[in-house]
């Protein structure tokens, strides 16, 4: 059939012996109109479609006005009826794929329009009913009546917006960052704090009679030129004292800046120093006073079968340890902070602990300068170990040249052995420092987990906390001992040097 019998619309099946009523219209020869038509009658040319000088869109996908007027001395249909020819811009646009577009109204059938909506409303409105006087109600009990129903209606509306903003304000509540909100996750709680639920319980029950006695900085000041505060005074609190621990803890185990933590519990960077600090002092304070310092016959009764083997005498092992600081400004502190060992700014401290592992003796820090010796004799170690029974030994490593300072507690130093001059080492001598070593190391594994479990202390300490590293050095190891011991009751050694 030949090409111009036919529509060539996509989906029309009309054709011109069919229906008689159409008028066919060829493509246009312009090239941009010809895209448009192509475009609109969704075609495409190729191998299955061409268009030729007889392809023709039937009059039913053209709009009335893209026709001309009727004009006289056109060829007539074969309905009869007049020919009609098509505007020099016309596109076709009515389709059964595609809806045509809507009209938009005049601007006068838009205003007709609108006045007959609002025509529409207002005969719809219906004015609220008058209320009248009750029989034998006298005029002020009518207004008395009037105003409680109104007041009534009031209260009612107040109700709900109180209930849709309490609503709101437990939803809130529940987003933002609090001990309440992660108390109940136990995993989280470890990672942040580095405790167990459990050892938090036991801690914080120890901690909370007191705490709620901290004074703030400005009732201290009031107290000591003699004036007094209101109680009541003063700001309210940003965070509650559970949030305070938190935000302190999450400091030492996560290392946190004071400006992530204003971050993530929405204070003022400010309120965050002057919390860690507070907090920091009272944990000093509180659990400095848990004593540590054991008897013989706790020692005993918790010792290891490790060293109940080797050396069933060992009432402590000693180590010092240092931690990395800034390197402050001033070159005579520099050179009294510098350690050869680390070469780098340390401070050093003196720890000694029980065969079973836990802490029985926490010294302040010191310049990293300092030698072990000189560390044993300021830290206060000596005095405590004259209640020691004579006879127990005190186990260290080779630095720690002590025997002369243990003759008044009448003690034994329990050291590897050095080489000296000797081209090599005794196998005796050998012997023993493997035996010391094995039982020794528990001592740094002690250390170890301080450091890895408070990341705080794994890192340069910076000069802004020097005046309260000795307390967060302590209070570190302190924590650690709420911990089961690092040896087992029967451990054997093997696995004790794992």
């Amino acid at each position: 059939m030949p090409s111009h019998d036919h529509c060539s619309v996509f989906g029309c099946s009309n054709r011109r012996s069919d229906q008689r009523d159409l008028s066919f219209h060829k493509y246009p020869t312009d090239p941009d109109l010809r895209a448009k038509w192509v475009q609109a009658c969704k075609r495409e040319e190729g191998a299955h479609f061409t268009i030729s000088s007889s392809t023709v869109v039937c009059s039913e996908h053209f709009r009335e006005k893209d026709f001309h007027p009727d004009l006289p001395g056109l060829p007539a249909l074969a309905s009869g009826k007049p020919h009609r020819r098509l505007k020099q811009e016309s596109v076709p646009s009515v389709f059964s794929f595609r809806r045509p577009p809507a009209e938009r109204p005049s601007p006068a059938d838009r205003r007709n329009a609108a006045l007959a909506r609002h025509s529409l409303l207002e005969s719809l409105y219906v004015e609220p009913k008058a209320k009248k006087p009750r029989r034998g109600e006298s005029e002020s009990e009518f207004e008395y009546r009037v105003a409680l129903e109104a007041a009534e209606t009031e209260i009612q509306n107040l109700k709900k917006t109180v209930s849709a903003l309490t609503a709101e304000n437990v939803l809130l509540k529940s987003q933002i960052f609090r001990f309440e909100n992660i108390k109940h996750d136990s995993d989280q709680l470890c990672f942040l704090t580095g405790l167990t639920r459990e050892i938090w319980d036991c801690i914080w029950e120890y901690l909370k009679p007191c705490a709620e006695n901290i004074v703030s900085r400005r009732v201290a000041e009031a107290e000591k030129t003699g004036r007094t505060v209101a109680p009541g005074r003063g700001r309210k609190p940003a965070l509650a004292l559970e949030d305070e621990l938190l935000l302190t803890l999450m400091r030492i185990r996560l290392g946190h800046l004071e400006v992530e933590l204003s971050y993530v519990f929405q204070v003022d960077v400010a309120t965050v120093s002057r919390i860690f600090v507070k907090w920091i002092n009272y944990l000093y304070l509180r659990l400095g006073s848990i004593p540590i310092w054991p008897e013989w016959c706790d020692v005993e009764r918790t010792m290891p079968d490790v060293f109940k083997v080797s050396y069933p005498n060992t009432f402590l092992i000693i180590d010092a340890t240092e931690l990395r600081c800034e390197r402050p400004s001033s070159l005579s502190l520099q050179s009294q902070h510098y350690s050869s060992y680390k070469a780098h700014t340390t401070m050093k401290g003196l720890v000694g602990i029980v065969p079973s592992g836990n802490f029985a003796f926490i010294s302040q820090l010191y310049t990293g300068s300092i030698s072990d010796r000189q560390l044993v004799v300021q830290s206060g170690l000596l005095p405590l170990l004259e209640s020691v029974p004579a006879g127990k030994s005190i186990m260290a490593d080779r630095g720690f040249e002590i025997q002369d300072l243990l003759v008044k507690p009448n003690l034994v130093l329990n050291m590897p052995p050095f080489k000296g001059s000797q081209t090599s080492m005794p196998v005796d001598d050998v012997v023993k420092t493997q035996k010391i070593a094995s039982v020794r190391i528990h001592v740094e594994r002690a250390i170890g987990r301080v450091k890895g479990r408070f990341r705080i202390l794994d890192r340069d300490i910076p000069l802004t906390m020097m005046g309260v590293a000795n307390q967060v050095w302590s209070i570190c190891c302190m924590i650690t001992n709420f911990f089961p011991p690092i040896i087992a009751q029967n451990e054997p050694e093997s696995a004790a040097l794992e």
